[in-house]
């Protein structure tokens, strides 16, 4: 098993120039601000689902069910938020949508906490790790099967089942401590029991139409969701102890603001992860003099990113660059 800290050795994560007094400012938490986000988030689905069921039998049901999948794999970022514990003032309502959300795209729930808190505590540490988003050199069919999240969700769903039989999966034991182990085995099975259901209720009634509303949306409508997660790291540099050097931030519209719930700002996110989603903007105001400017939307940064994946093909360290501002006091 790989030591994370001789990859990274010595190094310090980079600390922004922002008192402790007024950090806590930005890291209060409240019940109404996620309320509304994801009260608004499930009528929206419940408004096209219920939509998408009338106009089931014609051509017309194809571009609503789609505008439902991409709604339906905003869960990602979702149980993303809930596993900070940040949306919810009240602890038992981040714990239920985080849950749900996560069960929503076949995740295991304590699989999937220790798994992100490895990310965030290693992010783009080369073989730590374990959500990377493209792994050099990258692979082409890798990248195209998540576009509809047939290769991580596939991963999950292998995962959600062995953990319901009680063996964990080859890609859990390096960060999964085995003394949660049970627990692990035991949440696995009550999310995969909702699918279960799901399929039981297809079967039940011959059509495929339950499966449309639950499940199989993250597949259909995963398009935009693999967009914006791919940015938030491919191509960076890599073993760096900088959270500047290892996420991109972008400058987003509304509507993709609302459904990622502000995840637009990642490096803010990475460098303080327990501040709530609805506090990122003033954060990333607060804090812009000491980050690197932040991309023009999602095609500047393809843009960018598309001629370094394809120079890692023959150089492995090939990444993208981004440029700093001088380090305040408190950094590296």
């Amino acid at each position: 098993m790989v030591n994370p800290d001789e990859v990274v050795g010595k190094q310090k994560w980079f600390q922004c120039d922002i008192s402790p007094q007024e950090l806590k400012t930005f890291m209060k938490r409240d019940n109404y601000h996620a309320v509304l986000n994801f009260g608004l988030w499930l009528l929206l689905l419940a408004g096209t689902g219920y939509s998408a069921f009338l106009l089931w039998g014609t051509w017309w049901c194809l571009p609503v069910f789609f505008l439902y999948g991409v709604l339906y794999s905003s869960c990602n970022a979702r149980w993303h938020e809930c596993s900070h514990g940040t949306p919810f003032k009240a602890n038992w309502l981040n714990e239920f949508f985080y849950f749900f959300c996560g069960a929503m795209e076949m995740r295991d729930p304590v699989d999937f906490r220790w798994s992100h808190a490895r990310h965030h505590s290693y992010t783009l540490v080369s073989k730590v790790d374990p959500e990377i988003p493209a792994r050099r050199p990258p692979s082409v069919l890798a990248i195209f099967l998540d576009c509809f999240y047939l290769k991580s969700g596939g991963v999950a769903l292998k995962n959600l089942i062995l953990h319901s039989l009680g063996i964990p999966g080859k890609e859990v034991k390096p960060y999964v401590d085995p003394s949660d182990y049970r627990r692990m085995f035991w949440w696995a099975r009550a999310a995969l029991s909702l699918h279960l259901v799901v399929i039981a209720w297809a079967i039940a009634i011959q059509s495929i139409l339950p499966l449309l509303f639950f499940g199989l949306p993250r597949y259909y409508g995963a398009f935009f969701e693999f967009v914006f997660i791919f940015l938030q790291h491919a191509g960076m540099e890599e073993d760096v102890a900088d959270h500047r050097l290892v996420c991109r931030s972008l400058k987003v519209n509304p509507l993709l603001s609302f459904l990622y719930m502000n995840m637009e700002s990642h490096i803010e996110h990475h460098l303080y992860p327990l501040v709530p989603y609805h506090a990122l903007p003033r954060l990333r105001k607060r804090l812009a003099a000491q980050m690197p400017p932040p991309y023009r939307g999602l095609w500047e940064a393809i843009v960018e990113l598309l001629p370094v994946l394809r120079q890692q093909f023959e150089d492995y360290k090939a990444s993208v660059h981004r440029p700093l501002p001088a380090a305040p006091l408190g950094g590296l």
